[in-house]
Parts: structure tokens; C-alpha cells; sequence
């Protein structure tokens, strides 16, 4: 099935509904989405019969291979994209074109009005974008195989991990990790949080050596254009010692307990995953167990209970971006459909003391969901 020409049929079917001649696509990623081609500065417009990529000069021989049979309108070096899509748009003698709010500037907009004079440009939110949301066949089997890159990332990371390298150089590593097996980089800037640092759900990368915490946090992923992301935290073989780690984290928490409350809310919240499914009500189950599950150890004055270090949504889709619809938190209004990927990533992060978050690529299905991941979810030693 040519599922490039599904997408860009769908798409057409909306002209209608919105009372416009054409839609001028302008985001990468979804002209990516549309047409296949990976290159930049290019824009795709399409109508109720024509279809046409614009692009540059740099990239003719590019869109040969990427989009054949894709009628393509390529620009000299002397005009802009937007100056080649005026072009285009005055040819098919559009009266009203639709652009995408979120992939269009307030200057590039009046730029286009006063190019094309005769067009009436009407903004549209998210038609590309809720189409993405639902993966066919071919999108999944590459996010399948981004998966396996980072997993396989994984396994190199932490059977070469030692205990003077510092977040910094473990980051570094995973993300050369990647690329060796197989990915074109991280799918974004890895984190790697060492002992309480763990706390900043997205550390920056620091010179504090692993040594230096009894627990370290991992969020990865690998780009294959389509995109994976996962977390794993686990115990550092190294830096264990009471009174080293009592120099850098706040005792009084039991870092086995926390862990398995953080996998059981995780539990829950696939339990709850199927096509029909509020993505609100997923994020509640998840945040259901993290608030009312008492803690047996905590620390004299904190909370026994974890539902208030719990700080940002359960998940989110994942395919050509790392972040895209569905929104699986508890202001979502989005509802689970068959052919979505999504991130489960339940965390609890603990000012002092850091933080676990377990986070897996889940696909929903019609009965439930299918993880993506296979790298185990329960409490596991690096290196280990």
C-alpha cells in the first residue's frame, strides 16, 4: 500500500470541510509525514487532485529518491521557499489556502499575503498532526526498530560504564552508543542524573562522577527519522558506601520501595490502556497508585505517600517528533485509538534525595496495548 498517497488523500478530504481551494504545509515533520522527503526548507501544498513538494536546488537529486512520482516545484538559489510556494499557489489560481497555525510565523504569514495579494489564507491547527497521532504498519515496524537501536545502545552503555565517568561522559557514550548500533543520533539530549540529581526530571549534564550517587537515572532514545524514548533508573554498582552516599543524598527513603511503587503505578496505567480509553483516565490510574500507596519508609516530617513528586504528565506520543499527539496527562481531551504510540513514564522526583522514572513505547491496540520495549522494568544494578 502506498501510504504516502493515503496521507496526502486524507489530508485533501478536509479541503472541504474548511472551505478551501489547497493546504500549504510548512512544519517538517509533517511534510515529511506527507511526502517521505527528509530534506529541509521545504514546503508541501496540496489540493483535491494535485500534489506538489517545494523545495530547492540543493535536494533535486534527494527528492528523486525519496518521493518518485511526487510532482516537485524547485527553486534557484536567487528565490526563497516562500517566494517558490507564492509561485505555486498563484499557478493553481487558489482563493483560499489553508496553512498550519503551528508551523507559521505572524511575519511569514503577512510575508505570503503580500506575495500572493489574491489569496485569502486561513490558519488550521492540528489536521496533520491528528492524523499522525494513529501509526499505519510501516510507521510502527520503524518505531520498533528505532527501539531495538536504543536498546541495543542500552546494553553497550552499561557493560562499558565505569565509576569515574561523569554524567557528562555518559552521555556522551550512549549517545556514541546509538549511532554504532545503528540510529543517525539520540533522538534528543540523553539524560543521565546521578543520585540526587535524579530530582530534575531533565538534568543537565554535570561533572559529578557516578561514583559519587547509589543510583543513577537514564532517558534515551534513538532517531531513525521515526523516534524511540525510554527511561530506565537503576542502582550504581559503585558509591553505595553509607557515608559517600550520605554526603550527596538525603536518607530516609528506601530507594527498592520507592522503585516498585514507581513500577506499580506504571502497571496500572497499561492495565487501562485500549482503544477507546480517555488518555486522562491512563494518567489518573498511574497517579491513583503513586498517591494513595503508603510508603514504609520515609524520612521523619516528609510525605509517607508519593502523588505529590509526581510532576508532569504520564506520556506522550511518539513517532517522526519525540513529542506529538496523543497527550496522555490528566487536562488531556484526547481518547486512545488503535495505531497510537505512546510513552508510559510515571516518575517521582524527591528535592535532595532524586528521582525514579520507568519509561517505556507502548502501542495501542484494540484490546489493550503491546510494549515495544522489551528491556526489563524491574529494579536492576547497572553494569549488573
Amino acid at each position: 500500500m502506498n501510504y504516502l498517497l493515503q496521507r496526502r488523500q486524507i489530508l485533501a478530504q478536509t479541503l472541504k470541510a474548511r472551505e478551501v481551494d489547497g493546504f500549504l504545509v510548512t512544519r517538517p515533520a509533517n511534510v515529511t509525514y506527507l511526502t517521505g522527503f527528509t530534506g529541509e526548507d521545504s514546503y508541501y501544498y496540496g489540493t483535491g487532485k494535485n500534489s506538489v513538494l517545494i523545495s530547492d536546488t540543493r535536494f533535486e537529486e534527494q527528492i528523486k529518491e525519496e518521493c518518485p512520482g511526487l510532482d516537485a516545484h524547485v527553486r534557484g538559489h536567487t528565490k526563497t521557499t516562500p517566494e517558490a510556494a507564492a509561485e505555486v499557489l498563484t499557478r493553481s489560481g487558489a482563493k483560499a489556502v489553508a496553512v498550519e497555525d503551528s508551523g507559521i510565523t505572524v511575519g511569514e504569514l503577512e510575508r505570503f499575503r503580500a506575495l500572493c495579494p489574491k489569496v485569502t489564507f486561513v490558519p488550521v491547527g492540528g489536521a496533520v498532526e491528528a492524523q499522525r497521532a494513529v501509526k499505519d504498519p510501516g510507521e510502527i515496524e520503524r518505531i520498533r526498530e528505532a527501539v531495538r537501536v536504543a536498546e541495543r545502545a542500552f546494553r553497550m552503555f552499561v557493560a562499558t560504564i565505569r565509576e569515574s565517568d561523569t554524567e557528562k561522559d555518559m552521555v556522551d557514550a550512549i549517545e556514541g552508543y546509538v549511532r554504532r548500533a545503528g540510529g543517525r543520533g539520540s533522538a534528543f539530549p540523553p539524560v543521565v542524573a546521578v543520585g540526587e540529581r535524579g530530582a530534575l526530571p531533565h538534568a543537565p549534564p554535570t561533572a559529578r562522577p557516578l561514583g559519587d550517587g547509589s543510583k543513577v537515572l537514564v532517558d534515551w532514545g534513538a532517531d531513525l527519522g521515526y523516534k524511540s524514548d525510554m527511561t530506565r533508573t537503576l542502582r550504581s554498582p559503585f558509591g553505595t558506601a553509607p557515608t559517600r552516599r550520605n554526603k550527596y543524598e538525603r536518607v530516609g527513603f528506601d530507594f527498592e520501595e520507592v522503585y516498585e511503587v514507581v513500577l506499580a503505578a506504571q502497571t496500572a496505567a497499561l492495565a487501562t490502556i485500549r482503544a477507546g480509553v480517555k488518555a486522562k483516565d491512563v494518567d489518573a490510574a498511574a497517579r491513583k497508585v503513586l498517591a494513595t500507596t503508603k510508603l514504609k519508609t520515609h524520612p521523619s516530617g516528609e510525605k509517607d505517600k508519593l502523588g505529590d513528586y509526581f510532576t508532569h504528565g504520564l506520556g506522550h506520543g511518539i513517532g517522526l517528533e519525540v513529542h506529538e499527539a496523543p497527550r496522555v496527562r490528566a487536562n488531556s481531551e484526547d481518547t486512545l485509538e488503535a495505531g497510537m504510540v505512546i510513552t508510559v513514564e510515571p516518575g517521582v522526583y524527591i528535592p535532595g534525595w532524586g528521582g525514579v522514572r520507568i519509561e517505556d513505547d507502548v502501542l495501542v491496540t484494540h484490546s489493550g496495548c503491546t510494549l515495544l520495549t522489551t528491556l526489563p522494568r524491574e529494579l536492576g544494578t547497572l553494569g549488573g
